[in-house]
């Protein structure tokens, strides 16, 4: 009985992943610098967080050279709350909502088992759209979910992506995804010190790919 919905929900997925892939990638011809040099699993991108336009570009561009494998992205849970039909489209998504006051457990319990299957995870370490010019300091959670399912890190800087509509589409202030080579952390216990060194190492690798 449940074989319908799921096919209903891949053609959901696949209509809005078109959508949402020619808005930035032709239509405001969003630029790609790198790309993914692993096929590992399980894999986590890690990336800054600007504006809203960082998730569903991100998104879409992992998905389209990764179709064999399911990508999801952690999402504040306050975004879920909106609308049922805007919650709705985050879940087709695959977005994950995660409570960022105190430790979501059922979030990340879901997150490892979906890494423990090799699917990718993309998290946003700073937990909001930062405004400064300068990285935030990283969540710990990044670090422990990491250390705790042993994935390979890739770092993403994203560049523009807060800049109007129009000189984006004028290509004046053109949006650009930067991928970063795969860290290795430290084979480390994933306590709160060591949760908090390896999202340190995320920020600074995400830093270093920003000009």
């Amino acid at each position: 009985m449940s074989f319908p919905r799921r096919r209903s929900s891949r053609i959901a997925f696949n209509a809005f992943y078109f959508l949402i892939y020619f808005y930035y990638f032709y239509f405001l011809g969003v630029k790609v610098v790198g790309r993914i040099q692993t096929k590992d699993r399980p894999l986590i991108i890690v990336a800054n967080h600007r504006s809203f336009n960082d998730p569903p570009a991100l998104g879409t561009l992992v998905y389209s050279v990764r179709h064999s494998n399911e990508v999801h992205a952690l999402a504040k849970s306050e975004l879920f709350e909106i609308h049922p039909i805007f919650s709705r489209i985050l879940r087709i998504l695959h977005s994950i909502p995660l409570q960022r006051d105190g430790l979501d457990l059922s979030a990340i319990s879901h997150t490892l088992e979906l890494l423990k299957k090799g699917d990718y995870i993309i998290i946003f370490p700073e937990g909001t759209r930062n405004k400064t010019k300068d990285l935030l300091e990283g969540k710990p959670g990044a670090g422990y979910l990491a250390l705790k399912s042993k994935a390979k890190v890739i770092p993403v800087f994203i560049k523009n992506s807060d800049k109007s509509f129009i000189t984006q589409l004028l290509r004046i202030n053109r949006m650009e995804i930067r991928f970063g080579e795969a860290i290795e952390l430290p084979d480390m216990r994933p306590n709160s010190a060591n949760s908090r060194l390896a999202t340190q190492i995320m920020m600074k690798e995400i830093g270093a790919l920003d000009d």
